[in-house]
């Protein structure tokens, strides 16, 4: 139940920063790019209990996430601007 809920916090605050933080696609790209490299990094030596699965794992969801989400979630965003005259 723990992973469940570690996890679905690491998806959820990555939605919300993307939703309320516009960021330059580089970082988003930078984000994805760490997250394979968090991947495929060898895991610590001496930290071999199940709270590393949960760092691990937090960690990786929030930046594939952070790195995948933007286009998904940028189209549905409104950009709220306040009403301004026209002139002709």
């Amino acid at each position: 139940m723990l992973v469940y809920v570690v996890y679905g916090f690491s998806v959820a605050l990555a939605l919300i920063g993307v939703y309320l933080f516009h960021t330059r696609w580089s970082w988003h790209v930078l984000s994805a790019l760490a997250a394979l490299a968090v991947g495929f990094s060898p895991l610590l030596p001496g930290w071999e209990d199940p709270s590393r699965d949960l760092v691990y794992g937090f960690v990786l969801l929030f930046l594939l996430v952070w790195g995948f989400a933007e286009p998904f979630v940028h189209r549905y965003h409104r950009h709220w601007t306040h009403a301004s005259p026209r002139h002709a």
